[in-house]
């Protein structure tokens, strides 16, 4: 008998939506006994993912079973249940990484046998020693990378990326510009974490905007 494939239709991004409405769901039940209340929570969290999420009727399916969660066991075994639905980031291997970065002569690369590809809207990490931060983000179907001095000093902020507010510091990248010898900087605050901030991302829309700015001259 043939195994069935699974169709993927979760983004990356789509399933941190689904935790972080589950998380609002799961508030509402430890917070409050009032069940008008826990209602009007579990309608403003199906309208937000159906809002939200383009799904056909089998998908929506599987999704709405989050409404009705009554419990962190059984929202966690959901999402647990959602995982292979999700479309994860692009394969990346060492020598991509190396490609998108050529200028770097002495290029530190993550470990990627540690990372859930099916957890990260984009890839970034630190070289501490250099304090650079690099960032790999998929565009156009294609992975593009872009790198810059991350600073030391961190203050609580709104993240460029992620829009949330948290642990930020300025990340500041130098593109060169259209007049030979010339260079545009653009300096931004972002998630320090960046673990942290990929899972705050839910609108992939925002992440693409900032890369995109930051590009533009490219």
């Amino acid at each position: 008998m043939e195994k069935q494939t699974i169709q993927q239709f979760l983004t990356v991004a789509n399933y941190h939506l689904l935790e972080q409405q589950l998380s609002k769901i799961l508030h509402a039940l430890t917070t409050t006994q009032d069940k008008s209340v826990i209602l009007a929570v579990r309608g403003l969290v199906e309208t937000e993912i159906t809002t939200k999420l383009e799904l056909s009727t089998e998908e929506t399916q599987l999704v709405e079973q989050l409404f009705t969660v009554t419990d962190r066991a059984q929202g966690d075994a959901l999402l647990e249940q959602l995982k292979p639905y999700v479309i994860p980031f692009k394969p990346v291997t060492a020598s991509t990484l190396k490609s998108l970065f050529k200028k770097e002569k002495k290029l530190k690369l993550p470990n990627l046998d540690e990372l859930d590809f099916q957890q990260i809207c984009y890839l970034a990490w630190d070289d501490v020693g250099t304090h650079r931060k690099y960032v790999v983000l998929e565009q156009d179907d294609k992975l593009q990378g872009i790198k810059g001095v991350f600073s030391n000093n961190t203050v609580r902020g709104i993240c460029a990326i992620c829009n949330r507010h948290s642990d930020v510091g300025l990340f500041t990248t130098s593109i060169k510009g259209q007049v030979v010898g010339t260079f545009t900087n653009h300096s931004n605050y972002i998630c320090a974490d960046s673990q942290t901030c990929n899972e705050h991302v839910s609108d992939m829309n925002r992440t693409r905007d900032f890369f995109q700015r930051i590009t533009k001259n490219k």
